[in-house]
């Protein structure tokens, strides 16, 4: 579950360790900013969920945690037809808990052997009461097991946090207890189109991290702290770039790139092995022209409006165990960020 105070890294010990500081891009805008994770447990504006039919069964929940009634607007983006859209309106009693089958959404678009990510927004253009929703979701595998957490959420009024990329980086450690490990890194990147109802994803709007030049490499580790550079990735909505593995020997659970090409858990340390990946945050990447910046005052590859990055991990043993979480945000590194800032 999402914590209110992250002072110190979570720490899951099912297949894994992961302690991960989300980043956002600051290009010189404000179009372009940190903005944390929230508790989902006490409610937002907007829930963000990853959905995977292929091969498994999603189920995204919702509920209305205030005395009124809301129109929320749900958007479903399949990042394996290239982020086309679907998308509906619903209406939630007070109190009330809503779960949605991937496989029987309303207006039965068919999501066979889909997956991408989902987007519920409280209607602010009808009354709404503010961070009333909370949210979590399933995703059950063929082979037996299955991934359970909370939405990710995003304050879509922003707290305009902004850092310097390539400052702070992103670590995910993995481990293969219950050999062997596969995994499914997500990184889901949008902008907030600033409608009070609606965002907006495409191939051409990601999220980079790891670059070329030293200092901003992507690296892995294993055991005894050796590494290896690995090329710079990026999330974005579409096939091949919304969910990866961590390299060889933790591939992706449905095949999948990986995001190095090493195997960090095949060394002298078996039968238990381990490692840590290092992800530097590089910044957003928008060349889609709908939402591209145009004229004088704009930034090249920069939206032109608020961007987010939502990751969530998952691991499992390919065939029982499996545990999955966001991307959680660290207060200790606001701190930081800002004295860097300034």
């Amino acid at each position: 579950m999402l914590q209110d105070s992250l002072s110190k890294f979570k720490y899951f010990l099912v297949l894994a360790l992961l302690a991960v500081v989300p980043m956002q891009a600051f290009a010189g805008s404000l179009n372009n900013f940190y903005d944390p994770i929230d508790n989902t447990d006490t409610g937002a504006d907007r829930l963000i969920y990853y959905y995977d039919q292929l091969g498994r069964e999603t189920f995204v929940q919702v509920t209305n945690t205030s005395d009124s009634f809301l129109s929320i607007h749900v958007q479903v983006f399949e990042a394996d037809q290239f982020c086309n859209e679907v998308d509906f309106d619903d209406f939630l009693t007070p109190g009330e808990t809503v779960v949605y089958d991937m496989a029987a959404l309303p207006g039965n678009p068919d999501l066979t052997d889909s997956y991408g990510f989902v987007s519920i927004t409280l209607d602010t253009t009808d009354s709404f009461v503010s961070g009333a929703l909370i949210g979590s979701f399933r995703i059950i595998d063929s082979e037996g097991y299955e991934y359970r957490t909370n939405a990710a959420s995003s304050d879509r009024f922003g707290q305009f946090d902004p850092f310097i990329p390539g400052q702070f980086e992103n670590a995910l450690n993995f481990n293969n207890v219950n050999d062997p490990a596969f995994a499914d890194v997500v990184g889901i990147t949008y902008v907030d189109l600033l409608d009070g109802r609606n965002v907006y994803a495409s191939p051409g709007v990601g999220t980079q991290f790891g670059a070329i030049g030293s200092g901003d490499q992507n690296l892995i580790f294993d055991h005894a702290e050796n590494f290896n550079s690995c090329s710079p990735v990026t999330f974005a909505c579409d096939p091949d770039s919304i969910n990866l593995g961590i390299d060889n020997s933790v591939p992706n659970t449905q095949g999948f790139a990986r995001i190095c090409n090493t195997s960090k858990l095949e060394g002298d340390n078996l039968p238990v092995d381990s490692g840590w990946l290092l992800l530097p945050f590089i910044g957003n990447i928008c060349v889609d022209p709908l939402v591209a910046g145009s004229g004088t005052d704009s930034f090249e590859g920069e939206c032109n409006y608020p961007t987010y990055f939502v990751g969530f991990l998952g691991l499992n043993n390919g065939d029982g165990t499996g545990s999955m979480d966001s991307w959680l945000s660290d207060p200790i590194f606001l701190e930081i960020a800002q004295e860097v800032s300034n």
